[in-house]
Formats: structure tokens, sequence, C-alpha cells
């Protein structure tokens, strides 16, 4: 759906030579794999998604193949379809995978049973057969946009809990600790073998800060980040990604209740998010924005602004740590 909007409408997100673009990538990923990083191969986590199955892809065509590694990393609250996605898309590239359960190390953390102490808080007959995530409300929804939990019960019913910033904060925290946790298991890997571990972030969540610092975000190497999420889609199309992936809803995966990218973080679609982005780096016209988006002043004002807060407070999970230069 993502790729078919953009193709009636925003034409200047359309990837104009796409092998061309691929076979830049794969020099740069060289380059820096053996001459920069002075390394081997490559060590990647493939989650089922359209990010990591392109870059996958990629990998294979910028080093031997026989040098690339995919680590899967399930855990109790995953999709399983993700891991068989997984494996199909290694498969089809011919990588080496290992797939590593984490669910042990996570509770080891604590991770479930802080927040389904939260959950059970919440909602008093939570047990195993429940599921739950935490959402945002559409954007042009006229909702407040707090943040809140919903259950799914085991009568398939969904019930809607408000959540506190201090709630919100602890349930993210901990979901936050399986990134960090997949990172480590990577850089294992990673050092085990003499390889560089290689990011799979998009432009679209690289400037509104959708990835986890030192979890998804710790990385050697980004080849992405100059490609919003939508043209990773075209990409995917042109690498002959399975359709599946191509038209599964791009998702976090770290709540038992599956929720997509739009309901946890942006609140709108992504061809929405893409659009609104292209338009603040290339300063174009609001009225410009409404002709081809049918968006109403109001909604694009409010997007540019969600927009330039997102990327202001997340400006620090793009910089290096701070030194203080001056000692007195």
């Amino acid at each position: 759906m993502c790729c078919n909007l953009l193709k009636q409408k925003y034409d200047f997100l359309q990837l104009k030579d796409i092998k061309k673009i691929i076979t830049s990538v794969e020099n740069f990923l060289n380059k820096e794999i053996l001459d920069t990083f002075h390394k081997k191969g490559a060590v990647i986590g493939i989650s089922g998604g359209i990010d990591s199955a392109v870059m996958a892809a990629i990998c294979t065509k910028s080093i031997d193949p026989n040098q690339v590694l995919g680590i899967i990393m399930p855990e109790k609250e995953s999709d399983p379809k993700s891991e068989l996605l997984g494996q199909k898309i290694a498969q089809q590239f011919k990588i080496k995978t290992k797939t590593l359960d984490i669910t042990s190390i996570l509770e080891s953390f604590g991770v479930y049973d802080n927040k389904e102490k939260i959950v059970k808080e919440k909602f008093s007959d939570f047990n195993q057969n429940c599921k739950y995530r935490v959402a945002v409300p559409p954007k042009f929804s006229n909702s407040i946009g707090m943040p809140f939990l919903e259950i799914l019960d085991e009568k398939n019913k969904i019930q809607k809990f408000k959540i506190s910033t201090e709630e919100f904060l602890e349930l993210t925290a901990a979901s936050s600790i399986k990134h960090r946790v997949r990172m480590t298991m990577l850089y294992y890997y990673a050092e085990k073998n003499n390889y560089c571990v290689i990011g799979t972030t998009n432009r679209s969540e690289f400037l509104q800060g959708y990835f986890v610092k030192y979890g998804d975000g710790g990385t050697d190497i980004e080849p992405l980040t100059n490609f919003y999420k939508s043209q990773i889609y075209q990409i995917g199309e042109f690498l002959q990604i399975p359709e599946e992936i191509l038209k599964k809803d791009a998702s976090p995966d770290i709540w038992s209740f599956s929720t997509s990218d739009e309901e946890f973080f942006y609140s709108v679609p992504y061809h929405i998010v893409d659009l609104i982005l292209y338009a603040r780096e290339n300063n174009i016209p609001k009225s410009e924005i409404q002709k081809i988006s049918n968006l109403s002043i109001e909604q694009i004002d409010n997007l540019i602004q969600t927009q330039n807060q997102k990327q202001i407070k997340s400006q620090h999970m793009r910089e290096i740590p701070h030194n203080c230069n001056s000692i007195e």
C-alpha cells in the first residue's frame, strides 16, 4: 500500500535508478568492512521485517556471501511469523544463520515481570492467555496524544487503559532491554568472527529517533540512513524480497499484542511520515504539501511540530557521548 500511494502522489520520493543506487551501497559497504574496519565479514540481525531483509540481501552482494552471518533472536513475546520470515530471507539469499531464543536472558533482567506488574495493576484479570501493547492515538483523531495500554483479554476483547508518564517510561525502558540484548549478541558473534555489525535503521527512523540507543542503534555501519522507509520498500521490490514481507505492516515486535510502527510511534502512515520529513528537509511550502496530500494546513502544522519535537529530543541519539572539553 505504501509504495502504491507514493507512486500515485509523491514522485519526488521515487528512486530513479535503483540498480545504480544499490550498487553504490554495495561498494560503500564493501569498502567500510574490508578497508575501514579491516574486518572479514558482516553480522546482521534478521528480524523478518523489510529493513533487515533489504540489508541482508545487500550484504550478500557486497562481500562474499559465506562471510555474512544472520542472527535471528526471537523471545516469548515475538510474533512467531517473524522468525519464519527471517529464515525465509536467509534461505533466499543463502545466508548462514544462528537462531538464539533470548527469553531466558530477558527473564533474568526482569523484563516481563516489570512490565506485567503494571499491566496487572490496570487489569486484574490479566493472565498468560492475555496479550498487551502500548499504543498512541491516531494523529488526526480528537483524542489527546497520550500513549495508552491495550490488553487483548481471554475473550478476545480489547481493554484500554490510561497510563501515566512514569508507567509509559517503565514499560518502554523494559522493552528497550530486548534491543540491547540483541545488540550484545550481535557483537559477540561479530568479535568472535572478526566481522562488522551492520545496522538496518532507515532515514525515517533515524531522523525521528525511532531506534534504541545502544540497542538497534548500536552498530558499526548504518548503510540505509539516506533512504526513507517508503524507499526501502522500493529497494525491497527490486531485490525481490518476499511478498509477505513487502505487504506486512512494519512493527517493533516488542509487545505480545502485535502493533505496527504507526500505532506505537508515528501515529500516521509511513507515506505521510516520509512526505512531511522530505518536505521539512527540502523546504517545500505547506501549500504544496496540501495539494499533493489532501491534508489540511492545521494537520500539516501539527505533523511538522511533532516531527520537529521528536528530532530535537532524539538529537543525542545520533551523536557520540558528549565530552567535557574545559577543565578548570
